[in-house]
């Protein structure tokens, strides 16, 4: 089991760290952009919002260790609407796959966005990154849709809309009395 997590707000400040996390993080770029990703990139981080919204609709946490930056996760809340959290980007260290850190820092934001008022978390995976469909869906999240061409710098990419109710199951009951004995 993973130690506790405790996130820390990012800001344009922490561009260096994010982009050095993105060089390591190679894979990722390449596979979405056809590129590794440009130092820029991660002061886009902060900026790129999609039309209607503003940066102050977005949180961008971090995790560090010892050895600096090793998680990044962007959220825009009320997008596409409201009471809907949109998971922009989740990045973990190659060296810290595979060991149940994305899981958990994954539930850890579900209670974050859930203290905030979500019922809904949605992203978006590249068709192309069937692994990360894979783990997404381990987690929870089913199909929305499909969308696509769009352009990715060096790619053109369908992408694979996912989605998870934060709502509790409306058949859950609780017991109003505890079982006497024991």
């Amino acid at each position: 089991m993973p130690p506790p997590f405790d996130a820390i707000k990012l800001t344009l400040a922490d561009a260096g760290p994010i982009a050095a996390l993105f060089a390591r993080c190679s894979d990722h770029f390449l596979l979405q952009d056809g590129v590794e990703a440009d130092p820029s990139d991660a002061a886009a981080l902060f900026r790129d919002v999609p039309t209607g919204k503003s940066a102050t609709d977005q949180t961008i946490f971090g995790w560090r260790d010892d050895s600096g930056l090793y998680a990044v996760a962007a959220m825009l809340r009320d997008y596409p609407e409201d009471g809907v959290w949109y998971l922009g980007l989740l990045l973990l260290d190659p060296r810290r796959r595979g060991q149940g850190v994305g899981r958990a820092l994954h539930e850890a934001l579900v209670r974050h966005v859930i203290g905030k008022g979500a019922r809904e978390f949605r992203l978006a995976v590249i068709e192309a990154n069937v692994g990360a469909e894979r783990f997404w869906r381990s987690l929870g999240y089913r199909e929305r849709r499909r969308v696509g061409l769009e352009a990715f710098k060096a790619r053109q990419q369908r992408r694979v809309e996912m989605t998870r109710d934060l709502r509790p199951p409306q058949n859950a009951t609780c017991p109003t009395t505890l079982p006497a004995g024991r």
